[in-house]
């Protein structure tokens, strides 16, 4: 069972680390901005094929080791766990080590072929699109707030029946593996856990919902469709993790209240059920990315481009803009969103809950 489970992940990782270059906008390539009349170099056409195959090989190559040593060299579950997330971030570094050089490949011929120079830049916003935002309404984020407060009020009630030691930690088999001597803290602490999960899905939607939506200067239409639906799913994948998030918290709670629970594997389904349903939703919105991406035709030529926003990008993947109120931006290569570091509010929406996070587990677990 845990070679399954790590098989799906890594599965899914990989196919997502393999097209991530055709997945993000055509005009951003390896974290870099590129001229509309320059996305189809051949250059960069031959880094994105060279990419996909070099990672799907080597993933392949890393999936029948993890495969072949899970059951001839690791002789423990522990040793097991060991070598198949061994192999998972092994992949991963693949994957970012030939990103790096391909992002300082295509810095270099930006600059050798003058890419940009002579074209003025436009940054485009629409000021009217937040009245067409199909993002969710945020009643649709309370209600995991509102179990998670049933759930503690719960727990009080039912205190006196809870065993004397707390589980903390499952294995992937779905038995508890870890526990805690039983206090007031212990038994509450996963619904703190969810709550403070909660609270950074929450900031995270509300912060997207109120970042500025750029567009393609030359493709408006076209961009602001890609950029209210990607709010869209976004918004609807974050309430689904958010949703599932709550579901296992919550059995997991009862299941300390109620013990019988957790009888032979009785709690693998659940844990299958959040696996898939995050890593699908994962891969459902980068289907939809794919499908709304703005396409550029061959030969474009263009007096104005986007603005280059390369000086706010550290490597590609880090964004630091003061003079952008946005809290978060769309990846430049990924999928999803990342904090924009400069903002004072990210670190309340993501390092405040974190922090709390951390306390909760040094103090419970």
């Amino acid at each position: 069972m845990l070679l399954a489970i790590f098989s799906t992940i890594y599965f899914i990782t990989l196919v997502l680390q393999v097209f991530v270059p055709f997945i993000v906008r055509e005009t951003i390539v390896f974290g870099v901005t590129v001229p509309e009349q320059n996305v189809k170099h051949p250059t960069l056409c031959n880094m994105k094929k060279h990419y996909a195959q070099i990672v799907g090989i080597s993933g392949v190559m890393f999936l029948m080791l993890m495969i072949v040593s899970y059951y001839y060299f690791a002789s423990s579950e522990f040793m097991q766990s060991i070598l198949l997330l061994g192999c998972l971030f092994a992949m991963l570094a693949v994957s970012m080590t030939l990103y790096w050089i391909n992002h300082q490949k295509v810095i270099k011929l930006k600059k050798e072929e003058h890419w940009g120079l002579n074209i003025k830049q436009v940054r485009a916003v629409d000021l009217t699109a937040c009245s067409r935002d199909e993002m969710l309404p945020w009643p649709f984020y309370i209600v995991p707030f509102g179990v998670t407060v049933f759930l503690i009020i719960f727990t009080f009630l039912h205190y006196d029946q809870i065993p004397d030691h707390i589980a903390v930690h499952w294995g992937p088999s779905g038995e508890a593996d870890s526990w805690r001597s039983k206090t007031y803290f212990t038994a509450l602490s996963l619904p703190l856990v969810m709550l403070m999960l909660q609270c950074m899905m929450w900031g995270i939607v509300d912060s997207i919902k109120r970042s500025a939506i750029k567009l393609a200067v030359n493709r408006k239409e076209e961009s602001l469709e890609d950029q209210l639906k990607s709010r869209k799913y976004m918004s609807w994948n974050i309430m689904l993790l958010s949703y599932a998030f709550t579901i296992l918290f919550t059995v997991l709670q009862l299941s300390n209240i109620y013990p019988s629970m957790t009888t032979g594997s009785r709690l693998l389904p659940v844990f299958m059920l959040f696996l898939l349903l995050v890593l699908g939703s994962v891969l459902v919105y980068a289907w939809k990315k794919r499908k709304l991406r703005v396409n550029y035709g061959d030969n474009v030529v263009s007096e104005v481009m986007d603005v280059d926003e390369d000086l706010y990008w550290k490597g590609g993947l880090i964004y630091v803009n003061r003079q952008d109120p946005s809290v978060f931006v769309e990846k430049r290569f990924g999928v999803g969103w990342t904090m924009n570091f400069a903002n004072p509010r990210g670190y309340i929406v993501i390092g405040l809950p974190l922090f709390i996070l951390l306390l909760i587990s040094f103090f419970s677990l």
